[in-house]
């Protein structure tokens, strides 16, 4: 999963993307609000951790600006502790909140438990598109009465493009979502997995098929009868 962690104390958001990545995250940090908000609009993070107190753009602003475009999770962290800023966090659409001075492993707790609560509620299970579904739990494809098991990286893949409801996908983006921020994976990576995932359905005899959309990325379509 991919965290965005949105702090101007280098020494502080160094300390939790370690620790987050110790614990198998994929972790992206911003110094500055509005390098921030560009970065937490960009669909591919999974939790954001934003500090109220950012040159540029604060973390409400931020938090606010997100939660009108998407239901990514947040968690506020900020150096004040009075009610009303957890209030005002709150009242926008924060999911919890961290009080500076934490302890790093109060913070993994809080970012563990939020994705468990947030998952339940926004997680499909049986995500499905044309005559695809997926079985998120075993990580399996169904199409009719045909089902094929994939690896991870081909089912978040496919999920990820049917979840877009047949809008693209950019390269850059299912690059972030798949292999995390900063990792070594190419976008020829993203081409091989879309073309093992294309013989898939092939063999699944499914009417979806991945489609290219030149110098952009590629989106989901069903094929005419």
């Amino acid at each position: 999963m991919n965290i965005l962690i949105v702090e101007d104390q280098f020494s502080l958001a160094d300390a939790m993307k370690a620790a987050l990545e110790r614990e198998g995250y994929a972790v992206h940090i911003e110094t500055d609000g509005l390098n921030g908000e560009n970065e937490a609009l960009s669909g591919v993070y999974d939790l954001l951790i934003l500090d109220v107190m950012l040159p540029g753009k604060d973390g409400f602003e931020i938090l606010s600006s997100v939660k009108s475009e998407s239901d990514v999770p947040v968690i506020m962290v900020t150096a004040k502790s009075e009610i009303t800023d957890k209030l005002n966090g709150l009242t926008h659409g924060a999911d919890d909140y961290i009080t500076k001075p934490f302890h790093i492993q109060e913070l993994i707790a809080r970012v563990n438990n939020v994705l468990r609560r947030t998952q339940k509620v926004t997680r499909v299970d049986m995500p499905a598109f044309g005559d695809l579904e997926l079985d998120v739990r075993n990580s399996v494809i169904i199409c009719g009465e045909n089902s094929l098991s994939v690896t991870g990286k081909e089912f978040r893949l496919l999920e990820y493009l049917i979840l877009q409801k047949g809008n693209v996908a950019a390269r850059e983006q299912l690059a972030v979502k798949i292999w995390g921020y900063g990792s070594e994976a190419e976008y020829n990576n993203v081409e091989v997995y879309v073309s093992f995932l294309r013989k898939k359905l092939r063999l699944l005899h499914s009417s979806v098929k991945i489609t290219s959309v030149r110098g952009v990325g590629y989106k989901l379509e069903v094929a005419d009868a």
